[in-house]
């Protein structure tokens, strides 16, 4: 069944969304089925379509936590915002597709 996240950040910049995204590599994860982010009025906003929340929560353990991990230790990345974050998901029963 489809899962979304949606995930509000305020206060963090593109630069700042790069970093981590290239210490997730160049490949696309397993399951993941749409990816938009961009920036909002105060921060950044990134929505995922997932085949399932297994591949989220795959995806989240195995690469995600290390790349914010590793962009955490570079000049210009602040991980105190990381406290503001706001994350949302929604499974299929809630998707019209």
């Amino acid at each position: 069944m489809p899962f979304g996240v949606l995930q509000e950040m305020p206060g963090v910049s593109e630069a700042e969304y790069r970093q981590v995204e290239r210490h997730l590599g160049p490949d696309r994860p397993p399951g993941l089925l749409a990816h938009v982010a961009g920036p909002t009025e105060d921060g950044w906003r990134i929505i995922n379509i997932w085949q399932d929340e297994a591949a989220f929560r795959r995806f989240q353990s195995e690469r995600l936590v290390r790349a914010a991990g590793l962009a955490a230790q570079e000049d210009g990345f602040d991980p105190a915002k990381a406290a503001h974050f706001r994350s949302t998901s929604v499974d299929g029963t809630e998707m019209p597709f």
